[in-house]
This record gives structure tokens, sequence and C-alpha cells, in this order.
């Protein structure tokens, strides 16, 4: 079984870490990802009554944010990012505007009739 690190131990390891750390005091919350009792990732959310943004980390190369509106502000995904850089979804997500103010996104992405669970 692993043993827990400090968060300066995980920063020692990860520097990239370190954007992670300034979102979770800004009040995000992040829960671990598990697959036949492994961890395969990190998730983390932060929720307005507006909207809600998440970010998905697989691995320091695999990458994923988006944010989604609450249905009584039209529903769905308006922003999706993939990448192989932490610190870049990171950024890109926490610079998005308010949902209501310029330049915020509001196209809704609908998914591709090919996908299949």
């Amino acid at each position: 079984m692993n043993e827990p690190v400090t968060e300066q131990q995980a920063l020692h390891l990860y520097p990239e870490l370190g954007v992670l750390l300034a979102v979770r005091q800004a009040g995000w919350i992040f829960r671990e990802l598990r697959q036949d009792g492994e961890t395969v990732g990190i998730a983390g959310s932060f929720s307005r009554r507006q909207y809600s943004d998440a970010i998905f980390i697989f691995d320091r190369h695999n990458v994923a944010a988006a944010r989604v509106l609450d249905d009584s502000y039209g529903g769905g995904c308006v922003w999706s990012r993939e990448s192989a850089d932490l610190e870049e979804v990171v950024t890109d997500l926490l610079g998005l505007p308010e949902p209501g103010l310029r330049g915020a996104p509001t196209l809704i992405k609908h998914s591709s009739p090919l996908w299949t669970p």
C-alpha cells in the first residue's frame, strides 16, 4: 500500500501540481479516480449557481477540462480542452469569463452521433 505524501513532497516530485494547490485553495474540490482498486487519476470541480468547471488528470501528459452550464442557464458543455500540459489547461479554464460576461463561452457543444458508451 502506498504511503500518503505531504504537499511539499508532492510539489518536489511533481512541480506542475503547484497550479492544483492554488485552485484547491480557491475552493475547488478534488477526488481520486479509481478503477479496479487502483488510482487512475484525479478529478477536480468548482461549482457556482450558473455553471460547474471540472478538470480530469490521468497522468502528467493527459489532462482534460470542461465548463458545463446549469440547466437553468441553457445546460450543456460550453467549453472543453484536452492537452498534455496541466498548467496550460488550468490557466485556460481559470481564464474563462463568468457566464453572461463578455467573452464567456455560450455555444453548447453536442456530442457526436457516432459516440457510443
